[in-house]
């Protein structure tokens, strides 16, 4: 019994199609190439994010609680594990996908990797 309750207490979201994007994103990593080398960056106490898509189509992203880009956004869906995040303001396309549970936006030639949050 006291297992059951532990187990039915765990909240894992379980990330498995593009349709999941609504909610909020937690930064965990970009990575990439620069000139000279590949380079990755990591979230950390000092250092984070959260990307919020909004049910209604705004996407607010936040850099240590400071709204650094608020805009509208709509998806474009390739299959259920890859898209296009339309950005209106500025302007952009990004292509985006869901691989082990993660959410991949690619920012030129670097890639931001986010984890469910809600």
């Amino acid at each position: 019994m006291v297992l059951l309750l532990i187990c039915g207490c765990s909240k894992e979201i379980v990330i498995t199609s593009i349709d999941q994007i609504p909610g909020k994103w937690q930064w965990g990593s970009t990575c990439g190439d620069n000139d000279t080398s590949y380079v990755c960056v990591y979230s950390s106490t000092s250092h984070w994010a959260t990307v919020d898509f909004t049910s209604d189509g705004k996407y607010i992203e936040r850099h240590n609680d400071s709204i650094f880009l608020e805009t509208t956004y709509t998806l474009t869906k390739i299959d259920d594990s890859w898209g296009t995040l339309i950005l209106e303001n500025p302007s952009e396309n990004r292509p985006i996908a869901i691989v082990n549970q993660q959410l991949l936006i690619t920012r030129g030639g670097y890639i931001d990797s986010y984890m469910k949050m809600q």
